[in-house]
């Protein structure tokens, strides 16, 4: 055990030459970073290990909130958009315009092709974020047009680009990305 302390001192620590009130010469083992000398660099060290940190964490979240940006593929806020699927085209409309959050929202869904196995249904969410179910159920209203009413919440990140997601049962699903006044 003595060799063990013995070692430690020597590699770890530093001996301060201070006459302790029993008249030895140095404390037993002084961590060498607690020298005085010493305290500028460690916080020196401490100081670029924080802003590293920070700087790798928020790199990648403007990174990504440029590339959803980019995903955009509907201007919701002047007209319809329009999607194709497997040879069906995939109308969606919400008003009323501009689309708002935290407001009641019709959308209005119009297929023209292929019609789906049961009735669809729109997904909303954000891209690139997990989030809990925000699904408006849609009802027919003629052939090939449906309508359900919604919310889009207020995303407390501030985010403003939402997608929706229409599900068309035995077709598949068509995005819409846009985004959204606050």
């Amino acid at each position: 055990m003595q060799f063990f302390n013995e070692f430690l001192c020597t590699f770890l620590c530093a001996e301060v030459n201070i006459l302790t009130s029993n008249g030895k010469k140095g404390l037993p083992c002084v961590p060498a970073w607690f020298l005085p000398d010493h305290i500028p660099l460690l916080s020196m060290l401490f100081t670029w290990i924080f802003l590293s940190i920070t700087a790798v964490s928020t790199v990648p979240v403007q990174a990504a909130e440029t590339d959803h940006l980019s995903m955009v593929n509907c201007n919701i806020h002047e007209h319809a958009c329009t999607r194709e699927l497997l040879n069906s085209k995939v109308t969606l409309d919400i008003s009323p315009k501009p689309v708002k959050a935290m407001t009641d929202l019709l959308f209005r869904l119009t297929l023209t092709g292929k019609q789906p196995a049961a009735a669809p249904y729109i997904d909303l969410g954000m891209p690139g974020m997990k989030m809990g179910p925000n699904q408006v159920s849609l009802q027919a209203k003629s052939k090939g047009v449906y309508e359900g009413s919604g919310i889009i919440v207020r995303c407390p990140s501030g985010k403003r680009i939402w997608k929706a997601a229409v599900v068309l049962p035995g077709i598949g699903i068509a995005e819409f990305i846009f985004n959204v006044l606050y």
